[in-house]
């Protein structure tokens, strides 16, 4: 075989295995003359949750501490926000919604996809629903958003612990000292918890005609200064002195009441004194 028929052979051969390349191709991915949108079941009950009238109807805690205004309701709690933005009427799924939210910023723009023989507009027109400048800071990282029935549902965490007046800069402020400011045990930090616990305890306490705890520590602090040594309210008595000053006592209403009387409880003054000053080596005085 010669050098030139050699070579037609190869090309051949190439030929044969490119047809069957491209054959093997075709049969496990066919052409596609055109593109065909996917729906799954999660855009379709989104679409359903969000078409005209089927708004879900509004709840006392959706405005819990904060308002209802003409776009969008929000509340709040001593540490986060929850934000309900209305959406258009017309049918949306997540897909048509871009959410941006920021440390002090949210941004939510929706689309209308105009679908004709199943062809899906490929740079649909965004149009802006919301935007605002948060009053505060937010977390971001902490910061979640879902689509619900009618609406677009914002958390997000409060960076401080406060409570807003306003959700952003343009909107008129709430009347805080009208809002309820209580906040739930579990939501305060330990060493609050263990105040408010305290607090509970000294009420019952008080009902109960018994000491309160700063009572019982006031309680515990003379207790220990008074058994230290050298307490200057350790005082230990004599029986000649605690005789004495009875004795005093009864010659001073002797004396008010009978000149007797009086003479009795002198002599046993006397008597007293001549006592203790031979058991214990000193007098003991008396006025």
């Amino acid at each position: 075989m010669s050098l030139e028929d050699w070579k037609k052979k190869e090309k051949l051969c190439y030929a044969s295995q490119e047809n069957m390349i491209n054959t093997v191709q075709e049969e496990m991915f066919p052409y596609v003359s055109e593109e065909v949108e996917v729906r799954t079941s999660t855009d379709i009950e989104d679409e359903v949750q969000n078409r005209g009238g089927n708004v879900r109807p509004l709840q006392p805690s959706d405005s819990y501490n904060g308002a209802i205004r003409d776009t969008y309701i929000w509340s709040q709690t001593i540490t986060d926000i929850d934000v309900l933005v209305k959406l258009p009427k017309s049918p949306l799924k997540a897909k048509d919604l871009r959410v941006s939210i920021e440390t002090q910023r949210i941004k939510i723009e929706a689309t209308q996809r105009h679908e004709t023989c199943n062809k899906s507009t490929k740079d649909p027109k965004w149009t802006t629903i919301f935007e605002g400048e948060l009053i505060f800071k937010t977390k971001k990282d902490e910061s979640v958003w879902s689509l619900v029935s009618g609406y677009v549902s914002i958390h997000l965490e409060k960076v401080s612990e406060r409570w807003w007046d306003a959700l952003i800069m343009e909107e008129p402020k709430i009347e805080l000292n009208k809002i309820d400011c209580s906040r739930n045990l579990d939501e305060m930090g330990l060493t609050e918890q263990m105040k408010v616990e305290e607090l509970m305890w000294n009420h019952q306490q008080k009902l109960l005609g018994k000491p309160t705890s700063d009572q019982l520590k006031m309680e515990a602090i003379m207790k220990k200064a008074w058994n230290a040594k050298g307490s200057p309210f350790q005082v230990t008595l004599s029986l000649a002195t605690i005789t004495g000053i009875i004795a005093t006592a009864l010659l001073a209403i002797a004396f008010s009441t009978d000149n007797w009387l009086y003479t009795e409880v002198k002599r046993a003054q006397i008597q007293v004194r001549r006592t203790s000053l031979l058991t214990y080596g000193n007098l003991t005085p008396f006025t």
